[in-house]
């Protein structure tokens, strides 16, 4: 179910993303927190229980040695599913989030899929056409994200993909995977 090496650090353009460690992770689930609301993400522990995964990683983006960015994947054999992706607040609008999802792209040999909110606010609609520049298709089937912690509730969202749309029978087999190991292993 997931690949049996890690891509470790990696370089494209100028800059570099790397592999997060655990002592990362408070500034991650700090920025996390800021970025995503309760019922789209893990408890601090659950999600921090997810660094022990060899199909989950956690790339980062530096700015004189302060995490700012981070990206948060399941590596499976045939996707890669971004669960969580964010800059730090006070760097949006800078073009960080774009250099470092355009990175990820460029060294991922598999499809990806991840979850945007349905497009029925202008903040929705912004982050569903930032993806799209970035070669990202809005997928058009129903889809609820099931809970990430006891006590919530299955969120509804829409799914992009890239580099090319998929169909639904193509998604529902790979959901399945990820509903099995990023979801179901981990609430907490």
């Amino acid at each position: 179910m997931c690949p049996t090496f890690a891509y470790g650090d990696f370089m494209l353009q100028s800059a570099v993303l790397e592999t997060a460690k655990k002592e990362d992770f408070p500034r991650i689930y700090e920025i996390m927190s800021s970025s995503f609301p309760q019922s789209e993400m893990r408890s601090y522990e659950g999600q921090l229980g997810l660094l022990d995964h060899r199909c989950y990683k956690i790339y980062v983006k530096r700015k004189n040695g302060v995490i700012i960015a981070f990206l948060a994947v399941w590596e499976f054999d045939e996707v890669n599913f971004i669960e969580h992706f964010a800059v730090d607040s006070s760097f949006r609008g800078n073009g960080v989030g774009s250099e470092m999802l355009k990175q990820y792209l460029d060294k991922s040999l598999k499809p990806i899929i991840l979850e945007v909110e349905p497009p029925k606010d202008e903040i929705s609609v912004r982050r569903i056409e930032f993806y799209k520049k970035l070669g990202f298709h809005l997928n058009m089937f129903e889809y609820f994200q099931p809970p990430l912690q006891p006590g919530q509730k299955a969120v509804p969202l829409k799914i992009m993909t890239y580099p090319n749309p998929v169909d639904e029978d193509f998604f529902n087999r790979n959901k399945k995977i990820a509903y099995e190991v990023a979801y179901s292993a981990f609430m907490g």
